[in-house]
């Protein structure tokens, strides 16, 4: 009897096991195929995706390493574009901060979606932003990071292509001035067309939701 009992015990055991397997696998895969969010839930995370993306001219860039920054630099890949500068006291050090823990977690969580990610900062202070200056400062925050510079007015047209106002700052009276600019993060698509923006705040969390719906 004692053989009996155990062996059904350890049938009641397996059947319970595999019952449990079968659920967690449904709600894994439930969560692995979950729908893209709506429009109305994407703009109540603070994203904008354009109905139909836009083009947009770019010229006179360069990267931190000094080599031309053109329209192919942003083909085949996702792509991030931040509007910012080395002297920004706040903002800028905790967007790229952010911007960091965005790429980790979708290293662990989208690993596909990482590899198709790529992450720029287009300098609103060349004046003292060279290439050299950007190399020592954005990829601090992470090696794969770019950073973008050039000439002041090729920069300005971009970044009102992108709905990023910024004021620029031609003839400053103070070395340790500021620059007032927008902290949206412009989205392109890998056609190298402005998809969209997001807003702040920027959390990381928000930022990999928004990037599996608009990128599925």
């Amino acid at each position: 009897m004692d053989t009996k009992r155990s062996k059904a015990v350890r049938k009641t055991v397996t059947i319970l096991l595999a019952v449990v397997a079968v659920v967690m696998g449904l709600t894994f895969n439930k969560f692995l195929n979950k729908p893209p969010l709506s429009k109305e839930q994407l703009q109540q995370m603070g994203a904008v995706v354009f109905e139909t993306p836009r083009t947009f001219n770019m010229e006179g860039l360069v990267d931190h390493n000094g080599q031309p920054f053109k329209p192919e630099n942003l083909e085949g890949r996702w792509s991030l574009i931040y509007f910012g500068f080395t002297f920004c006291p706040d903002i800028c050090p905790a967007t790229l901060s952010q911007l960091n823990k965005l790429d980790t977690l979708l290293k662990k969580e989208s690993p596909e979606l990482a590899k198709s990610m790529q992450y720029i900062m287009v300098s609103v202070d060349p004046r003292r932003d060279t290439a050299e200056k950007l190399k020592g400062y954005v990829p601090y925050f992470n090696k794969d990071f770019i950073g973008v510079t050039g000439d002041i007015a090729n920069i300005y047209n971009l970044a009102v292509q992108m709905n990023v106002p910024f004021t620029p700052v031609i003839d400053p009276e103070d070395e340790f001035y500021l620059v007032d600019h927008g902290a949206n993060l412009a989205l392109i698509n890998p056609k190298g067309d402005y998809h969209g923006f997001i807003r702040p705040p920027l959390d990381p969390v928000k930022l990999s939701s928004v990037l599996n719906s608009v990128s599925d």
